[in-house]
């Protein structure tokens, strides 16, 4: 009996220890999300963007045959794919097709004056002629990045608008690409916005597919403002046992020179030199491309860049390396050997060549040289369906006849043609009547 009793206070001594109050330090502390719908769960709305977030786009003028950077209006919907999914059941997706766009989802956050948040999202794109899931091309620059509206006004174009760096999470044809943006802001009122976003305009990017997919937001507090605290202050002037060193000032030194070279190629590809801003050291070269609006192979100071032309930098049969034009920026490949390149352009069938395809550059070492290459847009007349990215080759024409130019020579063709048939019908019945004349004559 005395062992039983002693079992019984063992065990409800347990049971006490279980059920008492554990000290608060013990829970581990999770950091909230302030987002409503974090995920991009379902419900969403008629326009096809989830529930408590809205959409925002810009839509700009279409210079013709995606000669220049334009926006229009994509479609917004949930994205059931699995393959396409992040996190939860759905996400939400942004696309178009042939025509680039600029627009996202935005959500506005009631939160703290004074207090830094910091807001992040997920994301996977894909730019291709080719249907799902053959690999996004990555010559198309997604623009994929985050934005806080410090103030919320909810509007995407407003210039207080903070916006993180931009990426472009191209599928490599696993939807494994998922990547992270984020940005950090003070919230100025009691409310902030947060911006999703996607750019995919520029020259050259149209596309058969041009989608992105976002998924797994989240907004939480980095903590207040910092603040500049001052240093504290002796009670008593110290007694110096040296005099006092003199008080540093800021001495300007002028930079190293270093010898830098442009390279205009032509079709001699004769490099001439001339100053570039390039403060790197080490032998580089910078390569770009510009629209040659007059065609007479020179950059001139009203001529803007032209994005979507390829580069290739080799030495004799090794490519030292491969790169887009994608703005007023050049390609830069650096940490080069002196020696002798190739520097080579390819454009789009869209565009023209105004300059040689091709320089020959001879790097000193410590130089920097920069190649432009000039080029145009092809006009419409010379530009088929097919040179088009993404443009239908197999729609008939509206009469279903083929217009030709010249009518008059297209009448003579078929005169000949007809003529030549009609010869051809009168040889054939006469050999045949004469066959069978001679067969009748021999029975007879």
């Amino acid at each position: 009996m005395a062992k039983t009793r002693l079992l019984l206070l063992i065990l409800l001594a347990g049971v006490a220890l279980s059920l008492a109050p554990r000290p608060a330090s013990a829970v581990p502390h999770r950091q909230s999300n302030l987002l409503s719908n974090p995920s991009l769960e379902d419900p969403y709305d008629a326009s096809g963007a989830a529930s408590s977030w809205g959409r925002w786009h810009q839509e700009s003028a279409d210079p013709g045959a995606c000669s220049g950077p334009y926006a229009f209006l994509p479609q917004w919907s949930r994205e059931v794919n699995g393959a396409l999914v992040r996190d939860g059941f759905v996400s939400q997706h942004v696309g178009n097709q042939f025509d680039t766009w600029h627009a996202g989802i935005y959500q506005t956050v009631e939160v703290q004056p004074g207090t830094n948040y910091r807001f992040s999202f997920w994301s996977i794109g894909r730019a291709s002629n080719e249907q799902f899931p053959v690999p996004s091309d990555t010559a198309v620059n997604l623009g994929v990045r985050a934005g806080i509206d410090p103030n919320g006004s909810g509007l995407w174009s407003d210039v207080d608008v903070v916006w993180g760096a931009a990426g472009s999470p191209h599928d490599g044809g696993d939807q494994a690409n998922w990547q992270q943006f984020s940005v950090e802001a003070t919230a100025a009122t009691n409310q902030i916005t947060v911006f999703i976003a996607a750019d995919l305009r520029g020259a050259n990017n149209c596309r058969a597919h041009l989608d992105v997919w976002f998924d797994q937001g989240q907004l939480s507090v980095v903590g207040p403002p910092p603040t500049n605290t001052p240093p504290p202050q002796p009670t008593s002037p110290p007694q110096p046992t040296a005099p006092p060193a003199p008080a540093a000032t800021n001495t300007l030194v002028p930079p190293t020179p270093t010898e830098t070279a442009e390279v205009a190629p032509t079709n001699t590809a004769a490099p001439t030199a001339a100053p570039t801003d390039t403060p790197d050291p080490g032998a580089a070269i910078c390569v770009n491309a510009f629209v040659d609006a007059n065609s007479n192979g020179q950059h001139e100071a009203d001529e803007g860049a032209m994005a979507g032309v390829s580069f290739t930098v080799a030495q004799d049969d090794l490519v030292v390396g491969t790169g887009i034009s994608t703005g007023p920026k050049p390609v830069c490949f650096e940490d080069l050997e002196p020696g002798a390149y190739q520097v080579a352009q390819s454009v789009p069938n869209t565009l023209q060549m105004t300059t040689g395809a091709s320089a020959e550059v001879t790097l000193d070492e410590g130089q920097t040289l920069e190649v432009k290459f000039g080029s145009r847009p092809r006009p419409a007349e010379e530009v088929s369906n097919s040179d088009v990215p993404g443009a239908d080759t197999t729609t008939p024409d509206p009469e279903g006849v083929v217009t030709v130019d010249d009518g008059e020579a297209a009448g003579d063709g078929s005169s000949i043609l007809g003529m030549s048939g009609l010869a051809a019908l009168i040889v054939a019945v006469v050999l045949l009547g004469g066959f069978i004349f001679f067969f009748l004559r021999q029975r007879a």
